[in-house]
Order: structure tokens, then C-alpha cells, then sequence
């Protein structure tokens, strides 16, 4: 029996026969199950099977794209067929032909190697985590009105040939976590959003790292405090910016920036090899980390993933590439071509970004504030092209004289990330934890993001009500 490796190949080969530039196949086979509990029951479980493969034709200088879930030989080389007349009709509008990075084609084979996989682990176990997270919550506090807990895993192989020759066998998977609780009294109604994860670890992830016990306990302390919070007066104050959103500002408001089919409409054009922040601020953008949720050894065009110094002791120091965007830039291919599935061709992606530590203590950090604000979790926002941001902050206190003071209910923070970057009054040397989520740009992608304890001057950060 053919392997789908050597059908793939086979394919590919064709592609290039035909007189395609670059051929591309890329097949998955994913068992996937997601659910939804809700204040005691069951609201949905599902679990299916995704199977097939993305084939990407580069003739005339012009992408074409096909999907297919028939993994014949003859089914492949039928939509590869089809990718290339997409192909050369479009063609015909281009101006500029699309080149593509030269690499090395590899093969290799990744295996995913987990404690329990997660698509074996029977629903009833899974909806009895869900229901321990609820009773959990409600034993901690008896204000916890209402709780959504969405589970959803995936574990599956990804093949990737080309006609350069590149062959690869990749194992993922992951197991993904997303709470909301509710919590009122005396007519007052606050939430708190918690999501975490892992892309390399399977359902031992929740036995041992997110137990019902460790989740709900941190869920609930963020609804006891902003249920406790003043209303935080509106202005402009100097800050402290904790781990999670710090990560929110590198990836939503920076990261974004630096990604090379971004970067022309963005406030990062033309600024390559200039001062952007102080010296001493690096923010990275990492595929190869040791358990990031975007941590992979191939992107989804087999070139391997790197570190990216994006900001490197202030200075625009790179951008993020596909093999298009790498010839286009005349930078290396950093390995951020992802895709969601095989329904979707690749693009450039983030895939753990942060800020580099500094050498500021956190009672330098604090020190010589009268008023301002200590901002710990994210609850949700938005950011734009330009830089702009608008963040809820479901965890903050006053700073005053120094020290931490009141905790500070339904806040929300905004201003333009590229400004606030060059406020940056010192980046804090202790270690970080990274937070797990996910990043829509037309189709998702897994992440990870943080960075350590920043101080900000007065004036880049407006705080006022809930975003």
C-alpha cells in the first residue's frame, strides 16, 4: 500500500510537470473533539474526524489554492491540476510576479509524544473536570452566579511534500481550556475570562498543571477583586504593566506590526534599523521555545522556525516572513508560515511573542509613583493597523506613594502602542509565565505571549470604565 507521503510527492512532482514554479501538498488527519458546559450541564460535545489536504500551485507568478478531502493519487493530482489553471488565470491581472525564498528542502520525521492522548480520554471524564471546575467555583464563592467552560483538543499527523524535494512527518495536537465566570452582589456584576492551554503536552496537562482546583481558584480571586474594586478615575497615569498584558500589547498592538504582509500599512514601514523604544527593550517572536502553544520545529511550508528579534535593544531589528515575504524583504524565511488547516493556505503568523527581561527590581518598578495603576489580566480588546489599542483589565490596583493600593473594578486601558513604546521607563528582571490564546487574522492560530513587569510614563496610557 503507497504511503500518503510518497502519493503527496507523487503529486507535487506533477505539479511541477505541468510547469508550475512551486508545488506545495500538505495533508492533515486531526481527531478533534470540542464541548461546552454551562452552570451544571452538558450544552454540546461533539468529536469528528478532519481529513484531507491543501495543495498550492505557484505558476504565472500567481498563487493558486485548492482543498480536497480525496487522497488518491488521482484525486491529488486532480487538484493539483485545478491550483495551477487557478493559477495561470490569475496570472493574467498580476503585475508583479510572486518569487520565493530559496531554502533547503528537508526531510524529517516529528513525533508528538504525550502522557494521554486526549482524543482517548472518555467524554465522561471530560465533562467531570468541567463539572469539579463549576462546584469548585461555587464552593470558593457563593457570588458566582453563572460559568461557561469550553474544552476542545485535537491530536492528529500533518505531511508536507514539495516538488524541491521537502518531505515531512508531523505529529500535533493540542488541548485547549476557555472559563467565564459571573459573579454579582448587591446589583453589582462583574466576570472573569480565563484561557490556557498546551501544544505539547496532552489531557495530563489538567491533571497536573490546570486542575479544577488551580483554575477556579485563580477565576474566582479575579471576580472577588472586582467585586471589591473602586472605579478607576479616568486620565492618564504613570503604570506598571504585568505579564499578561504586556503579552497582549507585544502581540495584538506590536506583533501584528511586524509581520512582513502587515508592515507596509503599518507605523513599522520604512522605520527598519531605527530606534522605535529605548535602549534595553527587546521583543522577540520565538517558534523554537520549549513548550509554547506556538512552538513548532517546521512552519507549513517545511522551513524551520526560528527566534526573531523583532525590537532588539530598541532598534527595528526584523520583521516576520513566509518564503514570499522573505524574497520581497530580502530577509531570512523565519519560519511563521501557518495555516489553520488544510482548508486554508498558509500565511504569516506569530507564534510565542514576548518582551525580553530587563534589570529593573519590581520596587524600582513601583518607586517614585504618587498615583497610577498596576494592570495584572486582560479580559478582552481590540487593536488596529495604526498602532491603536482599547484592552479591558479585569485586574488592577491603585499605586500610591509606591505601593500597591485598592483594587480598581472595570477598567480599560487605550492609547497607540508604537507611542507608548518609546515611554518605556524600565522592563522588570524577573521571570514571566506565558499565557496561552489564540490569534485570528482570517483564520486562528495557537499562541503564546508575555513579557515581564514594564513601567510607563504618564501620558501613551488613558485609563477609564470597561471596554
Amino acid at each position: 500500500m503507497i504511503r500518503l507521503i510518497d502519493k503527496l510527492q507523487k503529486a507535487a512532482d506533477y505539479g511541477q510537470s505541468l510547469g508550475a514554479t512551486y508545488a506545495e501538498l500538505r495533508a492533515e488527519s486531526l481527531n478533534r473533539n470540542n464541548s461546552q458546559y454551562e452552570d451544571g450541564r452538558v450544552r454540546s460535545i461533539s468529536q469528528r474526524i478532519e481529513e484531507g489536504a491543501a495543495i498550492r500551485v505557484l505558476a504565472g507568478g500567481t498563487w493558486g489554492f485548492v482543498s480536497t478531502s480525496d487522497l488518491s493519487i488521482d484525486g491529488l493530482k486532480s487538484s493539483v491540476k485545478d491550483a495551477y489553471s487557478l493559477a495561470l488565470s490569475a496570472s493574467k491581472a498580476r503585475n508583479q510576479p510572486i518569487e520565493l525564498a530559496e531554502i533547503k528542502p528537508v526531510q524529517d520525521k516529528v513525533l508528538l509524544k504525550v502522557g494521554r492522548n486526549p482524543t482517548e480520554v472518555d467524554p465522561d471524564e471530560k465533562i467531570a473536570y468541567a463539572a469539579k471546575l463549576w462546584k469548585e467555583t461555587q464552593r470558593l464563592d457563593s457570588r458566582v452566579s453563572a460559568i461557561t467552560v469550553r474544552q476542545r483538543d485535537g491530536y492528529g499527523t500533518k505531511y508536507i511534500a514539495t516538488n524541491e524535494g521537502t518531505q515531512l512527518e508531523i505529529g500535533f495536537g493540542h488541548v485547549h481550556l476557555w472559563v467565564w465566570v459571573t459573579a454579582k452582589e448587591n446589583g453589582k456584576i462583574t466576570g472573569s475570562r480565563d484561557e490556557t492551554g498546551s501544544s505539547s503536552l496532552g489531557w495530563e496537562y489538567y491533571e497536573h498543571n490546570q486542575t479544577p482546583e488551580v483554575v477556579a481558584e485563580r477565576v474566582v480571586n479575579r471576580v472577588k477583586r472586582q467585586l471589591a474594586g473602586s472605579t478607576p478615575k479616568p486620565g492618564s497615569f504613570p503604570c506598571v504593566l504585568g505579564p499578561n498584558v504586556v503579552g497582549t500589547l507585544a502581540h495584538e498592538a506590536l506583533g501584528h506590526l511586524g509581520e512582513a504582509d502587515l508592515t507596509l500599512q503599518s507605523p513599522f514601514n520604512g522605520k527598519m534599523g531605527q530606534y522605535i523604544a529605548p535602549k534595553g527593550v527587546t521583543m522577540v517572536d520565538d517558534g523554537t521555545i520549549k513548550d509554547g502553544m506556538g512552538t513548532d520545529k517546521y512552519d507549513d511550508e517545511g522551513v524551520p522556525t526560528s527566534r526573531v528579534e523583532l525590537i532588539k535593544d530598541g532598534i527595528l531589528h526584523a520583521l516576520l516572513t513566509d518564503r514570499e515575504y522573505a524574497h520581497r524583504t530580502g530577509l531570512p524565511a523565519s519560519g511563521n508560515a501557518r495555516a489553520q488547516d488544510y482548508r486554508y493556505s498558509p500565511m504569516i503568523r506569530m507564534r510565542n511573542t514576548f518582551f525580553e527581561r530587563g534589570d529593573v527590581s519590581d520596587d524600582e518598578l513601583f518607586e517614585g509613583i504618587d498615583f497610577g495603576y498596576y494592570c495584572l489580566s486582560v479580559a478582552g480588546g481590540q487593536a488596529q493597523m495604526n498602532a491603536s489599542f482599547q484592552v479591558g483589565i479585569q485586574e488592577a490596583y491603585e499605586i500610591v506613594n509606591g505601593e500597591l493600593g485598592n483594587s480598581v473594578t472595570n477598567m480599560s486601558i487605550s492609547g497607540i502602542a508604537t507611542d507608548a513604546l518609546l515611554q518605556i521607563e524600565g522592563v522588570g528582571k524577573d521571570e514571566f509565565r506565558f499565557e496561552e490564546g489564540r490569534c485570528g487574522k482570517g483564520q486562528e492560530a495557537l499562541i503564546s505571549d508575555g513579557g515581564p513587569r514594564i513601567r510607563f510614563g504618564s501620558g501613551p496610557i488613558t485609563f477609564g470604565g470597561k471596554a
